[in-house]
């Protein structure tokens, strides 16, 4: 798996507070460097994007913008994707977006400039139907030792079901277990839908090779559109 040296972020923002459930995400079969949270839902965004099929990099904070004036702007993440397309992603609650329409608006429109997409993303989109959950289920299994005899065997019979093929026969026919399944989803040498379905009658897939419109295949993940700024 191909690991990324992810841009460094526009300030340090890891530090104890009492407040707030700051810390980092280890992932190094994803990237080299940490991605750093400043609350439990942006921790929860990381772990759903780290599933996605697309995504290359993921760096917290990555710079500051000028909305003219002193007006300034740090976004929540930067996310670089497997075609070089790049998206910038706000985490907040649903009930602060609602009072940060005209704000939001200069941003996405100030980006568009600069050629990047403008995601603002809420908790139901991150968490809804305990999608976190199960994706901090998945990361536990990612440091899980798996032989690698059998890790492609799985990944080339997944791939040879291109509709996909349920986790339980997955199992059965690679002689392997839920946990090392589970790694193998961690790791995105196959994949889930973007539910993130567990049960052994789901379904996983072979990890696509096709980037059409990043952004837009990154907003499905998350079922959510671009920012589009208001009339």
């Amino acid at each position: 798996m191909e690991k990324t040296s992810a841009p460094q972020p526009a300030r340090k923002v890891v530090t104890r507070s009492p407040k707030r459930n700051v810390g980092l995400v280890n992932c190094p079969w994803f990237q080299s460097q940490p991605i750093e949270h400043e609350s439990r839902l942006e921790k929860h965004f990381v772990l759903r994007a780290l599933l996605s099929p697309i995504t290359k990099a993921i760096v917290h904070q990555p710079f500051e913008l000028s909305l003219g004036g002193k007006e300034r702007y740090i976004p929540d993440f930067l996310l670089r994707f497997k075609n070089e397309q790049r998206a910038v992603v706000e985490v907040k609650r649903a009930e602060r977006i609602k009072t940060l329409k005209e704000r939001l608006d200069r941003i996405a429109a100030r980006l568009a400039e600069d050629g990047l997409t403008y995601f603002v993303v809420h908790q139901g989109q991150i968490e809804g139907a305990r999608r976190a959950e199960r994706a901090a289920l998945l990361r536990r299994y990612a440091m899980l030792r798996v032989d690698r005899q059998k890790l492609d065997a799985a990944v080339r019979l997944v791939h040879s079901k291109p509709e996909g093929i349920s986790i339980g026969s997955v199992m059965r026919r690679c002689q392997l277990s839920e946990q090392q399944v589970f790694h193998a989803v961690a790791r995105r040498l196959i994949v889930l839908g973007p539910k993130l379905l567990l049960s052994h009658d789901d379904l996983v897939f072979p990890r696509s090779l096709e980037i059409t419109n990043a952004p837009h295949q990154f907003g499905d993940w998350f079922g959510c559109a671009a920012w589009q700024p208001h009339p």
